[in-house]
């Protein structure tokens, strides 16, 4: 490997995003690859790629200069907490002293509405990198295509609906990913710009026929109200302020108060080379997983 490559950090590198463009990045051969997890332990098959593993817990401060040390662009994702505000500043503030050059940083949908906080709160953080004069390239994903099975809505044979109706913009995590490794191999291609990914829409009830026809099987839709969902969330210990903003969008999601929900975009095959995938490609593509 030759000692001119950039150096890009991966944060979220366990997760299915971060993973995915860790991957992308340490098979295209033309960068170094090294990811910032908060357990060590659970990054051996990133290892096994010859990805280097470094300690980085965005809630203990003495962890990011360590794993900052000579990286040239970074990988901002957090979680979905409230958190996510001071973590992105704690990162950014270190890795401006460290000189980290670009930062690629997934938010959540940019629809023009200040009524779902947790968008705005991608966008402060927009702000953030921006006002510390990083090179920089925002990605604001819609709502993923693997929020069926990782969010549990579907329980064998049900697909639950918390949003009536409404037809909303989707895009598969690892067409996200594609896009996030292109931009960390490519800056002075993607500096400065921000991409909305979203390339398929659908309602809950369209998914559930779309996987019906694929599987070979019947799924039935199951209707809930997003009173429903916010008690089942927050009885199941998810963190009250992301979601009472999830809360907040569903019902403004049935009430047709979400501008542009199901707007989509024609930006991947630009940036990628390849085209999107649809939402029957990726029930195709997670066939195994869907069955019952």
């Amino acid at each position: 490997m030759a000692n001119n490559q950039p150096t890009i950090l991966v944060l979220g590198a366990t997760g299915n995003v971060g993973g995915k463009v860790a991957q992308i990045l340490a098979e295209s051969g033309d960068v170094k690859v090294v990811a910032g997890v908060r357990s060590p332990e659970k990054a051996i098959t990133l290892q096994e790629q010859g990805i280097e593993i470094r300690h980085l817990d965005l809630d203990k401060q003495e962890t990011l200069q360590p794993a900052l040390e000579g990286i040239d662009r970074a990988l901002l994702l957090t979680g979905y907490t409230v958190d996510m505000l001071k973590q992105s500043k704690a990162f950014l503030d270190v890795a401006k002293e460290t000189g980290v050059k670009h930062i690629v940083h997934i938010g959540a949908s940019g629809s023009p509405t200040n009524e779902v906080a947790h968008w705005g709160w991608h966008q402060y953080v927009e702000a953030y990198i921006e006002s510390l004069g990083f090179s920089f390239t925002h990605l604001r994903p819609e709502a993923f295509m693997k929020n069926i099975t990782d969010f549990g809505w579907l329980n064998k044979d049900v697909l639950t609906n918390y949003i009536g109706d409404s037809r909303w913009s989707w895009v598969d995590s690892d067409d996200l990913a594609l896009v996030a490794a292109e931009t960390l191999r490519k800056p002075e291609k993607h500096e400065g710009k921000i991409y909305p990914l979203g390339y398929d829409t659908a309602t809950i009830p369209q998914v559930a026929e779309i996987m019906t026809e694929v599987i070979g099987k019947p799924y039935r839709v199951e209707n809930h109200s997003p009173d429903e969902f916010l008690e089942n969330m927050l009885k199941f210990g998810a963190e009250p302020a992301y979601i009472h903003c999830v809360y907040t969008q569903f019902k403004l999601n049935i009430e047709g108060k979400i501008p542009n929900a199901d707007a989509t975009f024609d930006n991947f095959e630009e940036i990628t080379g390849r085209k999107p995938s649809s939402f029957r490609e990726f029930i195709e593509k997670h066939r195994e997983e869907l069955q019952y």
